[in-house]
């Protein structure tokens, strides 16, 4: 028998209180009395479907009659208390009766994890914690262990795990699990008090930590934990003070190569907003209103819009286009697409331990502030790129691709190289998805460059010798001279005080660190640089 089965948190305390309010003209699940003789702490509820005529009927019935064909699906939840927990073994669609707000949100990944053998793999599933997220899931035709699934998991949150049992348990063989868990187990239901202790003592072992250490890293806060009033709070009082907070906004959307007229906010009522046309922390919060934050806040959509007045995506929350950090009794937490996550302070730890070791250069490159234009707006990247560039004889190479392949295979080698050897990457501090762009851009570079790959058309040399030319041709210094000092600066515009990878969101240090690993493999030295963004100041 194959089962889904949710685990309730600990503050649940009747059987009651497991099920969602149901509204008085919807369709309510109904209870079920227990056979004479069943003695088990249990009940049964049935969530009844009403037969409803199949989609393909009416194509159907040009044919036949159809008029006595009905589908109809009920879903039964089986509650269970065991050992002073609450639990829903469910088949159909029973998930959609239970209150959410107390379900444990990764009982079935834990429970999968302990009980996995993890060299007997079947599925994975991960999602990039950023705002443009992308999740992945990747299944093998036959068992194996994590590290043949195209994932990095060490920087993602694993969400969801298939495997077979490990050796010595005998009551379930395939395991699976997310929120939920489901199990594949000989046992009847009558049996299923002792099946859920063994699951009990399954989400309480740490047993996982030798086989997936990084499940740990990021621990999603579940809907209805106590903590989640603080955060929110502290959410609403970045956004009334956003001074010093690690706070900012990004679309969450893919919305790469896309024309985007404006951004509309709505859902308070308030007539006359001013279009955003520049989707950044200033513009968003001169929008949100300062009074009744904690009424109107949840109720505030966002939305992108083109040039014909075109809606480009569907409506979402503003809260979903909000990037935060805040720390609580020592323990760190971060908002991303509306979603609260835990972040393990080891890691926390780990993480920011190897963005301190890469070298930061901002007194010595000493690059340029960027400036805002007579309108008060700054200038877009590649105006400063070409300002850098000639006032400082560097080799521009901002939007001059490199041709790789057909027309969507061009490589951006970096916007600028230095007298130094530098090769320096240059993008303003947006939001995670803009940094994630800048790291790419480097790593992949760096790649090419290792392999010297060879180009197409006008760039029909290796990457590398390419390179290397336009730095003879310039400072004549040979191909031993470059590989040795070549190094990767990666320089981020911001108005904010204080070193660059300390003011960096945790997700985009976490990329940073991976994106450097990549960078050093392919022979290439690393840096970070600051680049100052004043506020209000005159174009020069």
């Amino acid at each position: 028998m194959r089962v889904s089965i949710y685990l309730f948190r600990a503050e649940a305390n009747s059987f009651e209180a497991l099920l969602r309010e149901f509204p008085e003209e919807s369709r309510a699940p109904q209870k079920r009395d227990l056979k004479d003789g069943v003695d088990l702490d249990c009940e049964i509820w049935v969530l009844p479907a009403e037969p409803r005529e199949p989609k393909w009927a009416s194509a159907l019935s040009k044919l036949t009659t159809v008029s006595d064909l009905k589908n109809s699906s009920n879903s039964v939840a089986v509650l269970f208390k065991v050992n002073d927990r609450y639990f829903a073994v469910c088949f159909g669609y029973a998930h959609a009766m239970l209150n959410h707000e107390l379900i444990e949100p990764e009982f079935g990944l834990r429970v999968t994890a302990n009980l996995a053998d993890p060299f007997k793999v079947a599925a994975i599933q991960v999602r990039t914690l950023s705002e443009n997220s992308r999740q992945q899931r990747s299944q093998t035709a036959s068992r194996t262990r994590v590290a043949e699934f195209d994932v990095e998991v060490e920087r993602e949150w694993l969400r969801y795990l298939k495997a077979d049992v490990s050796d010595g348990v005998s009551w379930a063989s395939g395991v699976a699990g997310s929120q939920s868990l489901s199990l594949t187990t000989k046992m009847e239901l009558h049996q299923f008090p002792t099946l859920l202790s063994h699951l009990i003592e399954q989400f309480s072992s740490e047993a996982y930590k030798e086989k997936f250490p990084y499940i740990d890293n990021f621990i999603p806060i579940s809907v209805g934990d106590p903590i989640l009033n603080d955060l929110w709070s502290a959410l609403r009082d970045a956004i009334t003070s956003p001074e010093g907070k690690k706070l900012g906004v990004a679309c969450p959307d893919d919305l790469l190569g896309a024309e985007v007229g404006y951004w509309k906010i709505f859902g308070d009522r308030k007539r006359n907003r001013e279009q955003i046309e520049e989707l950044d922390l200033e513009s968003v919060l001169k929008q949100v209103p300062t009074s009744d934050l904690e009424e109107k806040l949840p109720k505030l959509k966002i939305i992108p819009v083109d040039e014909s007045e075109n809606p480009m995506r569907t409506k979402r929350p503003l809260t979903d286009y909000f990037v935060f950090e805040q720390n609580i009794d020592g323990e760190t937490y971060a908002l991303c697409l509306g979603q609260w996550f835990k972040i393990a302070s080891d890691y926390v730890q780990e993480i920011n331990g190897e963005v301190a070791k890469i070298e930061d250069i901002t007194q010595a490159i000493k690059l340029p502030d960027w400036l805002p234009g007579a309108d008060g707006k700054h200038g877009d990247e590649g105006d400063y790129n070409d300002k850098v560039s000639r006032a400082r004889g560097y080799i521009p190479l901002d939007a001059k691709n490199f041709l790789i392949g057909g027309p969507h295979q061009k490589v951006e080698i970096c916007d600028f190289i230095t007298s130094d050897l530098d090769f320096v990457c240059v993008k303003r501090m947006e939001g995670s998805p803009t940094l994630s762009h800048l790291f790419s851009q480097a790593a992949v570079s760096a790649n090419l460059y290792a392999a010297n790959a060879t180009g197409q058309g006008r760039h029909a040399v290796g990457y590398a010798d390419y390179i290397k030319s336009l730095i003879s041709s310039k400072w004549g210094k040979g191909e031993t001279e470059v590989d040795q000092n070549r190094r990767m600066v990666l320089a981020i515009a911001t108005e904010k005080t204080g070193k660059i990878g300390d003011l960096l969101y945790f997700f985009s240090k976490v990329n940073l660190v991976q994106r450097v690993s990549d960078l050093r493999k392919s022979g290439f030295k690393v840096a970070l640089a600051k680049i100052h963004r004043p506020e209000g100041a005159a174009d020069s």
